[in-house]
């Protein structure tokens, strides 16, 4: 069950197996200082053939099913930098505990767009609706606010801090936060948010 293509929720997206034309891409993305800003344990650069193997390994791990997030008016042969805007993954499936790990990377030119939840909210969907799991966890630096503000308005529930638990790069440590959502909690309470959401997001669109 990896898909090739899963569409976006409100149909501005869509979700693509990573190929070998999107590595100039995620190259750049994984390199880009924004990025690294809560992820500073990556290396500071990410060279072509650094993301060939990246892909390569992934695609190869049968617990993980990464995915490029591409502009809706993506079509085969086009050029991938004109429409990719991120990567998200399900990482760490364990099929006897229905359980998972989700992560994100958006291009900072489309942050606070609406990408991530559409992106989300889609992932979300293929992985309690079509894998049948049960619980998916999402790891964030301590200081990164963003992301923590929209986990706690989706509903997903923090359940600790641990402390001082990744190295940070520059020879200190990092302290991350652990949340969770369970498949009852998608279906009664983060699904319907983020549907929310996606609707404003996708109405100020059509009216600007």
């Amino acid at each position: 069950m990896r898909p090739d293509i899963l569409p976006s929720h409100s149909g501005r997206l869509v979700l693509i197996r990573p190929r070998e034309e999107d590595d100039p891409c995620v190259a750049a993305l994984r390199s880009h200082p924004n990025t690294r800003r809560y992820l500073p344990f990556t290396p500071t650069h990410v060279s072509l053939e650094d993301a060939c193997a990246i892909r390569l390994k992934r695609a190869a791990d049968e617990t993980r099913v990464p995915f490029n997030i591409h502009l809706a008016s993506f079509s085969p042969g086009s050029d991938p930098a004109s429409t990719f805007v991120g990567s998200v993954s399900v990482t760490h499936i364990d099929l006897e505990f229905k359980s998972c790990s989700l992560g994100i990377l958006i291009s900072p030119d489309y942050v606070r767009g609406g990408i991530a939840t559409d992106a989300l909210y889609t992932l979300l969907s293929y992985v309690f609706e079509d894998r049948k799991l049960h619980r998916a966890q999402i790891v964030t630096a301590v200081d990164n606010v963003g992301m923590r503000g929209w986990l706690d308005k989706a509903g997903a529930t923090l359940e600790g801090i641990n402390r001082d638990s990744f190295a940070n790069g520059s020879g200190g440590y990092m302290s991350m936060c652990w949340y969770s959502i369970l498949e009852d909690e998608w279906r009664s309470t983060v699904k319907p948010r983020l549907e929310e959401k996606i609707a404003q997001a996708t109405s100020l669109l059509k009216a600007s």
